[in-house]
């Protein structure tokens, strides 16, 4: 299996962590009967269900194009240190982004995500680059 290929694995567990976290949130801060019931009245979000629900949107975002990127790259044959690199920074930048926006690091925040997003913008110039 490719880096890249790997990489794109290690973002769907990140997205299965974040949504598991963020299901259990529910349930702790409203109550056991109202979060594992049809939750038919509505609730306020606590701020961290807030940022979850955040992280987790930006997440899926950040895989609508990360993942079609990695398999275009893996069905045209397409891998270099470049698409490598920016797989791992990738990976890595998605982690980071989750743990330091749960913490609310705003600063942070932003700096590992434009770190992801040059992993991604790296991958889409190889591809691009290839004539795929």
């Amino acid at each position: 299996m490719s880096i890249e290929i790997q990489a794109l694995v290690g973002v769907v567990v990140i997205l299965l962590v974040l949504l598991s976290v963020q299901g259990c949130l529910a349930p702790i801060n409203h109550g056991f009967k109202w979060g594992l019931g049809p939750r038919d009245e509505a609730k306020t979000p606590s701020i961290m269900q807030g940022r979850m629900r955040r992280i987790v949107a930006n997440h899926m975002e950040g895989m609508a194009m990360f993942a079609p990127l990695v398999i275009i790259a893996h069905l045209g044959g397409v891998s270099s240190p470049l698409t490598q690199w920016g797989a791992g920074l990738f990976l890595v930048g998605r982690a980071g982004f989750a743990i330091v926006y749960a913490m609310g690091l705003p600063v942070w925040r932003s700096a590992i995500w434009a770190l992801a997003m040059t992993g991604l913008l790296l991958i889409g110039f190889e591809v691009i680059r290839s004539g795929f």
